[in-house]
């Protein structure tokens, strides 16, 4: 991917990776875990639900319909295809691998004083990993990766909203640091196979696929 030399939204995620690798080397998920639980107020308990719902899969489906009708065909299919492919790895990871692996608030309630957001209802099981965080860096690598040009700013802000997802699920006891940090891995490997595959490979000719590059509601000329 050439972009990833020069797109600061990677070096972002790239400082992350390492930050977050040494991270989970230091610490046990139980201490970073209070760390976060413990560093609660009435204004983040607000906000938390709604930075969480972005990483809502009826989010990126509702994207991709209107990609399809207003952009082009090509743009909706990627977006749906990242989503589904990064969406199955995480359901594969939780329901067939690391099954029934407890949600934080679930693993120490009961022998600890954990923060739980008033009004929110958490999961139990089937902690690793997590599926909005994958989904939100899902939809930031690939946009990233479709709009290389896209301005600076613009590009930090989608990566502190995708990071702002991954806290918010340590912050409302649904995630450990290390779900969130694979989340992220499996969401970003996604759109780059997707991306490449619908722009760089197979379908990136314009004269073999055309249909490709209209909306649903444009008339073939």
């Amino acid at each position: 991917m050439k972009h990833l030399k020069i797109n600061i939204f990677f070096w972002f995620y790239l400082v992350f990776l390492l930050v977050g690798l040494v991270i989970n080397f230091m610490f046990s998920q139980k201490q970073i875990f209070f760390w976060v639980n413990t560093r609660y107020s009435h204004t983040l308990d607000s906000i938390m639900p709604y930075c969480t719902d972005i990483g809502n899969g009826f989010f990126c489906v509702a994207i991709a319909i209107l990609a399809l009708f207003i952009i082009n065909i090509r743009l909706g299919l990627a977006i749906f295809a990242s989503y589904a492919l990064e969406g199955i790895a995480v359901q594969v990871l939780k329901q067939a691998i690391f099954t029934g692996r407890p949600r934080p608030w679930a693993q120490y309630a009961d022998n600890h004083a954990v923060h739980l957001v008033p009004d929110f209802i958490p999961y139990s099981n089937n902690s690793f990993p997590s599926g909005h965080t994958a989904t939100a860096f899902c939809m930031a690598a690939l946009f990233v990766l479709l709009y290389p040009k896209m301005n600076r700013i613009w590009q930090v802000l989608i990566f502190i909203i995708s990071a702002s997802v991954a806290y918010s699920r340590i912050y409302l006891s649904q995630h450990y640091f290390v779900d969130i940090y694979v989340g992220s891995i499996v969401g970003v490997l996604s759109s780059m196979l997707v991306y490449y595959y619908f722009y760089r490979y197979k379908y990136n000719s314009n004269r073999r696929y055309p249909w490709l590059d209209r909306t649903l509601v444009t008339k073939k000329k």
